[in-house]
C-alpha cells in the first residue's frame, strides 16, 4: 500500500477516535458485547456502590446471594441505552428520591442472544442506584449508553 495513503488513513482513524459518531448505540453495544473496559464489584450497600461510566464495557462482579449496587451520575437529562449480557440480573433503579423506575426490559434486536436484556432510561440530573441481583450468576456484563450518537474508544 502506498505510504501516503496509509498515513492518510493512520490519522483518519486516530482523529475520529473518542469524537461524536451516528453508530447506532445496539449495535455498538452488540459489536463490544465480551470487550471488558473496566470491572467493578457491586456494592452491598447503596452508600459504597462503585460508578458505572458511560460507554464503558464494564464486568460487575455480583454480591453473592444477595441483591448489590452500582450508581450511575448524570449531570443533565439523558436518554440512556443499558445493556446487560444476562437476562434478569437488573431487578431495579431507584432515582434520588428512593422511587424504584427501572423500565420493562427486553432483548437487544440486533444480538438478542449475545444482549437478552436492555433498558431505555430517561434520567434527570441526579444520581441513581442500579440493583443487580440475587442472580444465579457471579458476574453481569453491563455497557451504559447515550441513546444516540456517542464516542468511540473501543479497539
Amino acid at each position: 500500500m502506498n505510504r501516503h495513503l496509509t498515513l492518510a488513513l493512520t490519522l483518519t482513524a486516530l482523529t475520529a477516535c473518542g469524537k461524536e459518531t451516528t453508530e447506532d448505540p445496539a449495535e455498538h453495544a452488540c459489536e463490544n458485547v465480551g470487550v471488558t473496559d473496566a470491572t467493578l464489584t457491586a456494592a452491598a450497600d447503596s452508600a459504597s456502590a462503585p460508578a458505572l461510566d458511560e460507554d464503558v464495557a464494564t464486568v460487575v462482579t455480583l454480591t453473592d446471594g444477595a441483591a448489590g449496587y452500582v450508581s450511575i451520575t448524570v449531570e443533565a437529562d439523558e436518554a440512556l441505552l443499558l445493556f446487560a449480557d444476562t437476562a434478569d440480573v437488573v431487578t431495579g433503579l431507584w432515582d434520588p428520591s428512593d422511587a424504584d423506575i427501572l423500565p420493562e426490559g427486553g432483548p437487544n434486536e440486533l444480538c438478542a442472544e449475545d444482549l437478552p436484556e436492555h433498558f431505555d432510561l430517561d434520567l434527570t440530573a441526579g444520581t441513581y442506584l442500579l440493583e443487580l441481583g440475587p442472580a444465579a450468576v457471579s458476574e453481569v456484563w453491563l455497557m451504559l449508553t447515550p441513546a444516540e450518537g456517542h464516542g468511540h474508544d473501543h479497539e
